[in-house]
């Protein structure tokens, strides 16, 4: 039914706008038009809408020639309301400007509402900030500016700021004539965004444990039986009191941050059995300018717990076994999200769905029912359907552009025609992690299950990035800068290099790894390095081959090689090695061999006392290397290990019959017949742990001993293959086969028994301890940022004699790393050394180093 106050005001309307216009100030009785006849509209003309189409709007109006009318009437009203929805003009008037007979003929006069053709942003707004705003208002020119996207954008535009903590933020938008053209407004939206609001204080009412009187000294350290006021702050993830320490959180007040701090409260209660806890009333209060505060009223309920837990419709899986996994007796506390976790949401894939799903119970449902509450007490009823095993169907990659599909597929533990396990699925996301080839954010599996043929399809979908790096690397060594240019050729194609169409810019999408590098300081010191890696050698196995070669030159007087005074050392060498995936003790495990040769040269070159400077020594060595690593990320990792130990040795060249030395004494022979053939054995254990103690927050402890041995007696430690500890670590700048071991705080190469830094020979035996806290800032794909703080300790010795394990050369400081694909990782830390490098009577103190494509 039509309202009633509306026609009348209709009604009045035409009385007053439909008028004559052939005659000014004619009404509809001067034209001869009578209430409560019928006329036919005999023409309609539309004035005042040039840059529309007159059909469409005669369409939208509805009105036609030859429909019969009265005037006024409800099919004018009509037109008008269909006009005025359409949003685009700022006044509609119908009039009549002629009538012949029994024919009428109307005049559409439009007023069109004007269109953007400018906006600008003013106010105490950075360019950023500004910029940001543009992406969230989404202004285009032409729009037809109505009071409508007026105050829309004024909301919006205030939203977007109070969002970012400017709750005192102003804004106000004008429109102004465009006198440059026609029918056009510029809107200037002005932002005073006054001061940034923090929290001061959270205050919580009804949460009894806190007021509790505590009596004694360790009544405040105890477990109280609810929530303390701090319990229920930190409880809040991102809504936290303004107070000096909160480094890496904002105290900005945050509407839609808060509402979801509000929910983690309540899940806090029920972890601790308070199932019926809630808000009962909340207030949010400015207490100054820039300052609000919070007063949270809670109502705890009564504190639960579990009582009798029952299993119904497992046959696969006893009660027994499942009461095991669940690890929930009767009599504790009843925490619901605990249950979840146990039933469902276990990270480390220990719960009882887990237990189904590894087994190919991909239809497997359990349904835990509150059967009966009774005073404090809960019952459990657990309801399982464990349904049929499924198989795989198919398997497929959706979404690598680069990276071929056999690259992806070997990495994958599901395969067609197995057992669906839900634990293949996380060890497939994990390599494909691995690999680095992709997004870790992106990467995405898509179960499809088909309950009738019991098979289930999966489809893995990643996002690529950019693989390949620009190592820029800048060092303090052998007392001078030196400088290094590297290019990182991953997820390279050897197959595709004489496809001209391949190379976009370079052949890509087989996980073939090429790496160049070019280290140097001038004269003083060069090294050129390259390596290639197949990681699948043969196609049909994880056994990467890795073929490197390298050579190196340090010039002590950087005379040119013409020179008779020159000294000089140059290292060339060629390693073959060969890496293996295990199965045993698990498939984390790697089993590396390799075969390496080295060539110095030696040319008037001081070797630390050694009289030897002239000729030339061969490096034969194996070396065999067992590694662990079960860490979830490779750039930030959260949780998981690291773990090597390897053995490097040569043969003992002195003790074999058929070596050309054996009539050799060397207990009285000269050092170039002594080190012709190096002789030792080189052990390594270094190990690291990560755990994620807060959100993004991770403790990395680690661990590192090295151990140089010798076969003969006589012949002794070889002048080369030492460890040399401190700096950065540079761990390409080898200057005369050595082993750099960084430890921050102090300066490079300094710490080595008996002092002479970079001179000395370096130590028999090293051991390192590192603890460092880390928090991510940012996982952008784009650049993922992280700062840390650490203490080391660490210390080199020359004989097992003088090993003492724990007293290390100590350490602190802090730093900052940031991940970009094009150039790895990048970083700065500053570290203070507490104790004397070994010759100096004072602390080593502050030490700035540099790491630029290396991480630790």
């Amino acid at each position: 039914m039509r309202n009633p106050l509306w026609c009348l005001i209709a009604a009045l309307f035409f009385v007053f706008g439909l008028q004559a216009q052939t005659t000014p100030g004619k009404n509809l009785s001067g034209l001869g038009i009578l209430p409560g006849v019928k006329y036919e509209i005999g023409g309609i003309t539309i004035t005042g809408a040039d840059n529309l189409d007159r059909q469409v709007i005669l369409l939208i109006s509805g009105l036609k020639v030859g429909d019969k009318i009265e005037l006024p009437s409800q099919k004018t009203t009509d037109a008008i309301k269909n006009l005025w929805r359409q949003r685009l003009f700022d006044d509609i008037g119908i009039y009549v400007t002629e009538r012949r007979e029994n024919l009428v003929y109307l005049e559409i006069r439009l007023t069109e509402l004007p269109k953007l053709s400018l906006y600008g942003i003013r106010g105490n707004l950075s360019k950023t900030k500004k910029n940001d705003l543009r992406e969230e208002l989404n202004l285009s020119r032409g729009a037809i500016v109505t009071e409508n996207l007026i105050v829309t954008t004024r909301n919006t535009a205030r939203k977007h700021f109070v969002e970012k903590g400017y709750l005192n933020v102003e804004v106000d938008v004008v429109k102004k004539v465009d006198t440059t053209s026609s029918n056009a407004v510029i809107m200037e939206i002005s932002v005073d965004l006054g001061e940034k609001v923090k929290i001061k204080d959270i205050n919580f009412y009804g949460n009894t444990a806190q007021k509790r009187e505590k009596k004694h000294f360790f009544d405040w350290f105890g477990r109280t039986e609810g929530l303390s006021d701090s319990k229920l702050r930190k409880a809040m993830k991102e809504t936290t009191r303004k107070r000096p320490w909160t480094i890496f959180k904002s105290s900005k007040f945050l509407r839609d941050e808060y509402e979801d701090d509000k929910k983690l409260i309540i899940e806090e209660y029920n972890k601790y059995g308070y199932r019926d806890a809630r808000i009962v009333k909340d207030s949010v209060y400015p207490v100054e300018d820039d300052r609000v505060a919070i007063d949270i009223y809670i109502e705890e309920g009564e504190k639960y717990y579990f009582r009798n837990i029952t299993w119904l419709g497992n046959t696969k899986y006893s009660t027994e076994t499942l009461s095991q996994i669940l690890q929930i007796n009767k009599g504790d506390v009843y925490d619901a999200g605990f249950l979840q976790e146990r039933l469902f949401l276990d990270p480390n894939g220990s719960d009882v769905s887990s237990l189904y799903l590894d087994n190919g119970y991909l239809f497997f449902d359990l349904n835990p029912v509150e059967v009966l509450v009774e005073n404090d007490s809960i019952d459990i009823e657990m309801r399982i359907r464990e349904g049929r095993q499924a198989t795989i169907s198919k398997v497929t990659v959706v979404g690598n552009d680069r990276t071929n599909d056999h690259v992806i597929m070997r990495e994958l533990r599901t395969k067609p025609g197995e057992l669906f396990r839900r634990s293949d699925i996380q060890r497939s996301m994990r390599e494909l992690q691995q690999l680095g080839f992709f997004e870790p954010t992106e990467l995405n599996v898509v179960p499809t299950p088909n309950a009738e043929t019991g098979t289930v399809d999966i489809e893995y979908s990643v996002v690529e990035r950019s693989t390949s790096q620009l190592e820029l690397q800048g060092g303090w060594g052998a007392g001078r800068i030196v400088g290094t240019l590297g290019l990182n050729f991953n997820n390279f194609s050897a197959n595709n290099i004489f496809k001209k169409n391949a190379w976009q810019p370079l052949p890509a999408g087989d996980g073939q790894t090429i790496n160049l590098r070019a280290q140097s300081n001038g004269l003083f010191f060069q090294s050129y390095s390259a390596s290639f890696t197949e990681p699948w050698l043969g196609g049909k196995k994880p056994n990467a081959l890795t073929v490197s070669v390298y050579h190196n030159i340090q010039n002590v007087n950087g005379l040119p090689r013409d020179d008779p005074g020159r000294q000089s050392l140059s290292i060339t060498g060629v390693t073959v090695g060969l890496g293996q995936r295990l199965k045993w003790p698990d498939d984390y495990f790697t089993l590396y061999n390799a075969v390496d040769f080295q060539l110095y040269r030696l040319r008037n070159y001081p070797l630390g006392g050694i009289q030897f400077t002239d000729g030339g020594v061969n490096n034969i060595a194996y070396k065999i290397t067992l590694g662990r690593n079960s860490t979830d990320y490779p750039i930030y990792p959260r949780r998981g290990s690291l773990f090597n130990v390897s053995l490097e040795l040569t043969p003992p060249w002195s003790y074999l019959p058929i070596s050309p030395f054996d009539e050799t004494d060397y207990a009285t022979a000269s050092d170039d017949q002594k080190y012709r053939f190096l002789e030792y054995h080189k052990w390594k254990v270094n190990s690291s742990w990560f755990n994620e103690i807060f959100p993004k927050t991770v403790i990395k402890t680690a661990g590192e001993f090295g151990f140089l041995g010798a076969y003969n007696p006589d012949i002794g430690l070889p002048p080369f293959e030492r460890f040399f500890l401190g700096g950065d670590g540079l761990q390409n700048f080898v200057l005369d086969g050595r082993e750099i071991i960084g430890l921050r705080g102090y300066p490079n190469n300094s710490l080595v028994p008996g002092g002479g830094g970079g001179t000395a020979l370096g130590g028999a035996l090293y051991n390192k301890f590192t603890l460092e806290l880390r928090y991510l800032i940012t996982e952008n794909p784009s650049a993922q940022i992280f700062v840390l703080s650490f203490m080391e300790g660490g210390n080199t010795f020359d004989t097992f004699e003088n090993y003492e394990p724990f007293k290390l050369k100590r350490s602190a400081g802090a730093g900052v790393r940031i991940f970009m694909p094009m150039f790895g990782l990048l970083g700065v830390d500053w570290g203070y050394g507490f104790d004397a490098i070994p010759g100096a009577n004072v602390p080593s103190g502050g030490n700035i180093h540099f790491i630029i494509g290396q991480q630790f």
